[in-house]
């Protein structure tokens, strides 16, 4: 008899893991409340688990924990179990006026790796519920929990406002679109992303913002070049000397050299 009753007690609460790839099993909408219970607990000082379990979650067993890992995997809970509190995140979402939590809101959605990379891979797409399940179990989510998984992204991607639903349909805005507010945690969703393709081109091999050059008559200089020639006179001790890499991209070369050139450095 007191092995059964051993045996009921290890069994885990109804929404543990299941194993495979962690993601946050609760919406954003609802972490956010939390989260403002959260910072008001530890305004002070951090507090215990057995404190912020039961007094912000509603639970002290598996459905706190549950919780309380959501929250962390949101970067809106730190800490260790005898000293949880509110992250500066979460401070900071919590400070902000409603009009400006958008971009505070959106790090938080993108900090759960799954949702992450879920976003990577579809962003500026409109893509349906079975793809984004396919995708979610090749990310090495249980199969089991892939349909919960899916949910959950999409309703915290609408919370976030990131996306919008159009029946089964998700379409993710662009990355470009994300305010450059969220740009710390945008870099690490992104980091494979080339460095010049911050430099955006008319289409004319000109960089925004640049006219192109005239081209030169009878010999003489374009117009301007005086001018910038004087520019670089006007430099005193200024030395550039430049090591050409015979391997180098000759594309990305002379988008190099056009900003030396227009910064007046050659």
């Amino acid at each position: 008899m007191a092995e059964k009753t051993n045996v009921e007690e290890k069994k885990m609460p109804r929404g543990g893991r299941k194993g495979g790839t962690v993601f946050p099993r609760l919406e954003l909408a609802k972490a956010l409340q939390y989260t403002k219970k959260l910072v008001a607990k530890t305004h002070t000082s951090p507090q215990p688990a057995r404190n912020i379990l039961p007094g912000v979650f509603g639970s002290s067993g598996g459905r706190g924990k549950i919780r309380a890992s959501a929250l962390k995997q949101y970067d809106l809970l730190g800490g260790p179990v005898d000293a949880y509190k509110a992250t500066e995140l979460a401070k900071a979402i919590d400070a902000a006026p409603e009009a400006e939590q958008g971009p505070l809101i959106r790090r938080a959605f993108l900090k759960p790796k799954v949702f992450s990379d879920l976003y990577k891979t579809f962003h500026g797409d409109t893509v349906s519920r079975a793809r984004l399940e396919q995708r979610t179990k090749a990310l090495e989510v249980h199969p089991d929990s892939a349909e919960e998984c899916v949910r959950l992204f999409i309703d915290s991607a609408l919370t976030a406002g990131i996306g919008t639903l159009d029946g089964d349909a998700l379409t993710l805005i662009p990355s470009a679109s994300i305010s450059e507010d969220t740009s710390a945690c945008h870099e690490n969703v992104f980091d494979d992303a080339e460095e010049d393709s911050e430099i955006p081109s008319d289409g004319d091999g000109t960089l925004d913002g640049d006219e192109p050059a005239p081209p030169a008559s009878n010999g003489s200089p374009a117009a301007g070049e005086p001018q910038r020639r004087s520019e670089r006179e006007a430099k005193p001790g200024v030395a550039l000397a430049l090591q050409v890499d015979p391997s180098s991209d000759p594309d990305k070369l002379e988008k190099q050299l056009r900003l030396l050139r227009k910064y007046g450095l050659i």
